[in-house]
């Protein structure tokens, strides 16, 4: 506990307040090891053998130390004007923000704005987004539409540790998620270990499908195919499932599901190639299956509903 709490203490003045101690950071915000050291020592007790060690485990790489070691510094996170010398970057075509329910009106207004500190922070998954969210109650995650922010001239940074970074972002940038209770999250998370370790789709309905309802379910397998990040064989399996709920009967988000579906796995230019996706289509649309024009690409109903997510077909 106490190794918790000094490495707080650090954080504190490397970010927010070096004067706390005594010291000053350069204009990169590195500090002078001996001086912090030293400062630290007057309220904890700290080495440079326990600050190597708070370094090295912190979960989030919060610090850096320069080649010789006689300087540290936090990655990101400052409130004090320094320029850690972050590179721009091109982002992925998505990234993730997740904050508390009561931020939501003001988000909504203003946007996502730095506040106290430099950047606005982001990150590339959702699992993590509402892991930071739930520090502040109940988690609500924004999907920052990105790539178009960075083809628009905005600029984006990666820390040292991983944190993805940008000056704000405006309202028309990103899209604030269908909530993500924690059950839903874990349903996700079992999914994707189920479709990571090669199950079939019986192994998969035994193990996991087969202990949640429909209503449980649904909310988790969308979040999947709004994933940037997995492999196409995860948003087959997804495919599969949905297939096996329309043969039950179950209530499905006919715009969402199909549009996800042809986003992830159909072709516009023939949009029954795919027998399993467009099965599921007709089905939903109460279609001839083969006898039919219709072309989810062009759907205006499909259209607005991947809008809202910041999805185009090209």
């Amino acid at each position: 506990m106490v190794a918790k709490e000094i490495s707080q203490y650090i954080s504190l003045i490397l970010r927010h307040k070096p004067e706390i101690i005594g010291i000053t950071l350069d204009e990169h915000g590195w500090a002078n090891v001996t001086e912090l050291i030293g400062g630290v020592n007057k309220t904890y007790p700290l080495n440079m053998e326990a600050l190597e060690e708070i370094v090295s485990t912190d979960e989030k790489k919060r610090y850096s130390f320069n080649d010789d070691k006689t300087l540290i510094r936090a990655n990101q996170g400052h409130s004090i004007q320094v320029d850690v010398e972050l590179q721009e970057v091109v982002p992925p075509k998505y990234l993730y923000h997740g904050t508390g329910k009561k931020y939501v009106n003001s988000i909504d207004k203003h946007g996502l704005l730095p506040k106290s500190r430099l950047y606005v922070h982001l990150c590339e998954d959702i699992d993590t987004a509402i892991k930071v969210g739930s520090r502040h109650g109940q988690p609500i995650v924004y999907r920052v539409l990105a790539g178009l922010m960075f083809n628009a001239g905005m600029s984006f940074y990666k820390s040292a540790n991983g944190v993805w970074l940008a000056k704000r972002v405006p309202t028309e940038y990103f899209r604030k998620e269908e909530c993500m209770s924690t059950g839903t999250a874990e349903i996700v998370r079992e999914l994707k270990t189920a479709f990571k370790s090669g199950l079939d789709a019986e192994e998969v309905a035994a193990t996991v499908l087969s202990r949640y309802s429909w209503n449980e379910l649904q909310p988790a397998l969308i979040a999947i195919l709004l994933d940037d990040s997995l492999p196409r064989n995860y948003y087959e399996m997804t495919a599969g499932i949905f297939w096996e709920a329309v043969l039950d009967g179950q209530q499905i988000q006919k715009e969402i599901v199909v549009g996800l579906l042809y986003y992830r796995l159909g072709d516009k230019k023939a949009p029954y190639d795919n027998n399993l996706i467009w099965s599921i289509a007709t089905e939903l649309y109460s279609l001839d299956y083969a006898d039919s024009e219709f072309n989810p690409f062009y759907d205006a109903g499909i259209l607005k509903v991947l809008g809202d997510y910041g999805i185009t077909f090209s």
